[in-house]
C-alpha cells in the first residue's frame, strides 16, 4: 500500500510519505492531529500503560495495543475506531496521540484537552520525569557500551 500512495504523488522526486499516512487514510474524519506528546507517552511507555491511559483520559479514547508502524497499525486503529466511533481520539501505546473532528478547530481543541487531562493526572501522581540530574547523562552515556 505504501508503494500505491508513492505511485500517486504528484512530484516523483517528492520523499515517500509517512507510514502513518496509511492511519491517517484509514481514519473516516476530514481533519486528524497527531503528536508524540510527552504526557502522552508518559502514560503508555510503562508497565500497564493501557490502565494509566484508561485512568487519565476515560472513555474519550479508544486504546490501540502496541503495533509497529505500517498497514497492520493502521488496520488495527481503524477496527478499534470502528469499535466505538463516539470516542475523541486514538492513543496508541508506546506511540503518541491521534484526535479528529469535522473541522480543524475540533480536532485541535481535542488534542490539547486531552494532553492537559494527561498532564493533570500525572502531576497528581508526582508529575512527569524530570531532566536528568547533573551528570546523570553523563553516567548513562557510559554505560550504553555495556547495554
Amino acid at each position: 500500500m505504501v508503494n500505491a500512495i508513492r505511485t500517486h504523488q504528484l512530484d516523483a522526486t517528492a520523499p515517500t510519505a509517512s507510514i502513518e499516512t496509511l492511519l491517517h487514510g484509514f481514519l473516516p474524519h476530514k481533519f486528524i492531529d497527531h503528536s508524540h506528546a510527552d504526557a502522552i507517552l508518559a502514560l503508555t511507555n510503562r508497565a500497564g500503560g493501557e490502565r494509566a491511559v484508561r485512568e487519565a483520559l476515560g472513555d474519550r479514547v479508544g486504546i490501540v495495543p502496541y503495533v509497529k508502524a505500517g498497514f497492520d497499525l493502521a488496520k488495527r486503529a481503524a477496527d478499534v475506531y470502528d469499535a466505538d466511533p463516539t470516542v475523541e481520539g486514538l492513543v496508541l501505546l508506546h506511540h503518541g496521540l491521534f484526535t479528529f473532528g469535522a473541522t480543524a478547530e475540533e480536532s485541535y481543541r481535542r488534542h490539547i484537552a486531552l494532553v492537559n487531562r494527561a498532564e493533570a493526572w500525572l502531576a497528581g501522581r508526582g508529575g512527569s520525569p524530570g531532566p536528568a540530574p547533573p551528570g546523570g547523562r553523563e553516567r548513562a552515556s557510559a554505560a550504553l557500551p555495556a547495554l
